[in-house]
């Protein structure tokens, strides 16, 4: 037997994002060693794979594991307020086994798609301490610190600090610029600055109101008795208030949605925050009933697109190649930037080691994503 062996296909992804014929794969274990196009090396025996196409594991930028167990209990078409107070409603009586089984239930499904990285928002410290006993799941998380003012922002607080005491791999994060207080900021800020943060921004239509107390936003906060007038953030420009809170001086900024944005925010942020990344959660905004006008200008400015599903409250599953699947139908991305802000691009700005990414066959495709999302024989690469 040999520890090394040298699969040969028929197409795979390029670091480009484009797809070449006759890929050659070193396999040692569960290890991609080496790979390559053509001619093979010659000191190995050579297996040829099935017919189809060799994908490296897709990157889940953006999901919230915790709210799997709401797959198919939301109304679409609502708006996000509209989902959080029906999110609010339902959640009262379910347990952490239920969160914990409907999370695996998708992780593992997701994985079988060709799926292997997550990068999870979680606000309940009982399931984030649970996640990384889950077969499937691989990535980051993110404790997300929700309280926009006292005491619920300061319980939370100290809800964090023991959180990170125990669990020095979790990474604290706000919500939003509505969801965490000034407060919960500056501790976000302390703990968190040299690693990776995950903001939630521009997601509702009206969040640029809230500094001037009017809009949806403005009024869930109020509703819900969590409203308070800060100083800091009281008729200033939103953007602006994130920048002097220090929310976007991050080591690794993840700016989920920007599906309200319009050009002179995704200018403020292509001049202030070049080298962070936004993240695109298609089907999500879909199922809001939102729909997206700022293709262009966020796919000409210098921030690094990455994909995300968010959670299954709404989006039908944690499975990134039928998320991209759903964006390409829209004829508004290349291909190319699509796979590419699933694989390269995601292992780069996530820093994920080349030995921790597994290859996919996905048998019987052909080389564009809608044959890709439309194969139901896929297994990963091993020696």
């Amino acid at each position: 037997m040999h520890l090394f062996e040298v699969y040969r296909g028929q197409w795979a992804l390029t670091p480009d994002g484009d797809f070449k014929p006759d890929p050659w794969y070193i396999v040692a274990g569960t290890e991609i060693v080496d790979s390559g196009f053509g001619r093979p090396p010659q000191e190995f025996t050579v297996r040829q794979l099935p017919e189809g196409v060799v994908l490296p594991g897709l990157v889940n930028s953006h999901t919230h594991c915790e709210l799997s167990w709401l797959k198919g209990r939301l109304t679409p078409h609502r708006g996000l307020m509209g989902m959080a107070r029906e999110i609010a409603a339902l959640r009262e009586g379910v347990t952490l086994q239920e969160m914990t089984r409907a999370a695996n239930d998708l992780l593992e499904a997701a994985y079988q798609r060709g799926t292997f990285f997550f990068n999870d928002i979680c606000n309940d410290p009982q399931f984030i301490a649970a996640l990384p006993s889950a077969p499937s799941f691989f990535g980051n998380r993110f404790f997300e610190i929700l309280g926009f003012s006292p005491p619920k922002d300061k319980q939370r607080i100290a809800q964090a600090k023991q959180l990170l005491e125990n669990d020095p791999n979790v990474l604290p994060t706000i919500h939003s610029a509505y969801g965490s207080s000034p407060e919960v900021m500056r501790f976000v800020r302390e703990k968190a600055r040299f690693t990776t943060m995950s903001l939630h921004l521009l997601e509702a239509p009206d969040e640029m109101s809230l500094p001037q107390e009017t809009g949806e936003v403005y009024q869930f906060l109020c509703d819900i008795g969590q409203y308070r007038r800060y100083s800091e953030l009281y008729h200033v420009n939103l953007l602006e208030y994130l920048f002097n809170m220090g929310m976007l001086s991050f080591k690794k900024l993840l700016m989920v949605h920007l599906l309200h944005a319009r050009d002179s925010e995704i200018d403020f942020l292509s001049e202030h925050v070049p080298h962070n990344a936004w993240v695109l959660c298609q089907r999500s905004n879909e199922f809001l009933g939102y729909t997206r006008q700022n293709w262009q200008a966020l796919l000409l400015s210098p921030m690094r697109m990455l994909i995300g599903t968010d959670s299954a409250a709404t989006a039908p599953d944690l499975s990134v190649i039928d998320e991209l699947a759903a964006i390409a139908r829209l004829g508004v991305v290349p291909e190319s930037t699509l796979l590419k802000a699933a694989t390269w691009s995601a292992y780069e700005y996530l820093e994920i080691r080349s030995s921790r990414i597994p290859y996919f066959l996905f048998k019987g495709a052909e080389p564009n994503i809608a044959s890709l999302a439309a194969a139901r024989e896929i297994e990963v690469l091993r020696g």
